[in-house]
């Protein structure tokens, strides 16, 4: 990996850990200072206006394949154009967003079980929303373009700022004048920012035109990219809807919190490929395929370390962590062991098909993936609502981890069949090796480090360290032994 590579993925795994940390501080201050019913309503809300992520996560993959050549023969014209069809793409569903989002405030008080009042849950709703629409619309297309020109170090750092100054607010704030509407609204305040500081980049670094002819031929998968996002977006929201609708806010916010910490997890694995998705798209375009299948068997390898090793030690920790993170919360029961597990299986499987998804899109493979996106939200709808009655927050776990596993298994056997046409068998043994070395880790630290964890976040602590080195020990052993086996390969070919 060269030094660009390397610089955007240090950066974007700063901002995760950032938003990580914010992820944690921002709930907790709510939960002590609002409860548990008020954080399940946040969380709630926050997830049927999640749409607004389908501007980024919809076009915004095709609108960076798109980018990649261009960018690579600086043919700045050419970027201009497809930026103005972005542009005008973008605008479309921004006002459909719009409709949605004065929709929600007039008919999610309606139908929510709370003894909230329509006017709180509504004003709450519109506040929410267009936090959510001005950090994302008002800077999408710049922050996208930098990534594929692969400056991903400029857009996170920018992030990294609002996202502390945005939590350096709330905590003053609730302190000081405690009500969800005005943290809320300042959160909405402070993203203004991120739009400003690109644009300002923009404009001294690129000589875009913007009223230069669009280029929506260069655009021609868009709604095939929106289309498969529209279903990840029913399939990652799809149990806080069901348990919003089926269970109570409580459990909502049990979800949540247990979210934090996988979905921060995730939010790592992302980060790597924020850093290595460029360095992909650059090699696919410039038809270098000996980089490119080095680059994608090392992008494999590291996320395959990092999700064995992290969501190993989260099987062991992560319910005793919660337990410490609501202490003083008595109005939800927060342990929920079995409930934890599923979770950890269902996005440690989500992650390790990071690399497979992403080599897809590089490759502007939307229109023949997406049938593997719809199934996956298909079939995690129909299994929550038929588990969430008899297993509650377990039957939504359980909808979303069979979900994933479908999803995981097309995109391996999509990747042998178009792309890389490098068998399954590969995966399989490197994945069986990490399983095994996982399985043995937790194994020998439940019995080894014996301290509960639960008694404060000193003995947290010591039983994450313990954990964390028997289980890494392991995990080293298992990357070593599969990068010796390439290095083999590669030395009879």
């Amino acid at each position: 990996m060269d030094k660009k590579t390397r610089l955007n993925m240090t950066i974007s795994l700063l901002l995760q850990i950032v938003t990580i940390i914010s992820s944690f501080i921002i709930p907790k201050q709510i939960l002590l200072s609002f409860g548990s019913e008020v954080n399940g309503l946040v969380n709630s809300i926050t997830q049927f206006l999640n749409y607004i992520s389908l501007i980024e996560g919809g076009l915004g993959s095709v609108l960076m394949t798109a980018l990649y050549q261009p960018l690579n023969e600086n043919d700045i014209e050419k970027v201009s154009r497809i930026i103005v069809a972005g542009n005008n793409f973008f605008k479309k569903i921004a006002k459909i967003f719009l409709i949605y989002l004065f929709a929600v405030s007039v008919v999610y008080p309606l139908i929510v079980k709370t003894e909230f009042s329509f006017s709180y849950i509504c004003t709450l709703s519109l506040i929410l929303g267009i936090s959510l629409f001005i950090q994302y619309y008002f800077s999408i297309v710049w922050r996208l373009m930098l990534q594929a020109d692969r400056k991903v170090y400029i857009s996170a750092g920018v992030q990294i700022i609002t996202v502390t100054l945005n939590t350096i607010l709330t905590v003053a704030i609730v302190r000081i004048y405690p009500s969800i509407h005005v943290i809320k609204l300042i959160s909405a305040g402070v993203f203004v920012i991120q739009p400003l500081i690109y644009n300002l980049y923009i404009e001294k670094n690129y000589k875009i035109n913007k009223r230069a002819i669009a280029d929506n031929g260069a655009l021609e998968h868009r709604w095939d990219g929106f289309g498969i996002n529209l279903a990840a977006f029913f399939n990652g929201n799809t149990d806080v809807i069901v348990l919003s609708l089926l269970s109570t806010l409580s459990n909502v916010s049990i979800y949540g919190v247990y979210s934090l910490v996988v979905t921060g997890i995730k939010s790592i694995i992302t980060s790597i490929s924020a850093g290595i998705v460029p360095s992909l798209g650059r090699e696919y375009s410039l038809g270098n395929k000996k980089k490119l299948e080095s680059i994608f068997s090392k992008y494999e390898n590291l996320v395959l370390f990092i999700v064995f090793t992290i969501y190993s030690c989260a099987v062991l920790l992560i319910v005793p962590f919660v337990l410490n993170y609501t202490s003083g919360v008595t109005d939800a029961n927060y342990r929920q062991p079995i409930f934890s597990i599923l979770l950890i299986l269902s996005y440690s499987i989500f992650c390790i098909r990071e690399p497979y998804v992403n080599m897809a899109y590089v490759s502007n493979s939307y229109k023949k993936i997406s049938k593997y996106a719809y199934i996956e939200a298909v079939i995690n709808v129909c299994a929550s609502f038929l588990f969430v009655k008899k297993l509650g927050l377990n039957g939504v776990a359980l909808g979303t981890f069979f979900s994933m596993s479908y999803r995981t298994c097309m995109q391996i056997i999509f990747l042998k069949k178009n792309i890389l046409y490098r068998s399954p068998i590969v995966f399989i043994i490197k994945f069986l090796i990490y399983l095994a070395s996982s399985t043995v880790g937790i194994i020998i630290a439940k019995n080894i480090v014996i301290l509960s964890g639960e008694n404060g976040w000193g003995e947290w602590l010591l039983k994450a360290i313990g954990t964390t080195i028997i289980i890494i020990i392991g995990n080293i052993a298992a990357y070593i032994s599969i990068w010796f086996c390439e290095y083999k390969l590669k030395e009879r070919r």
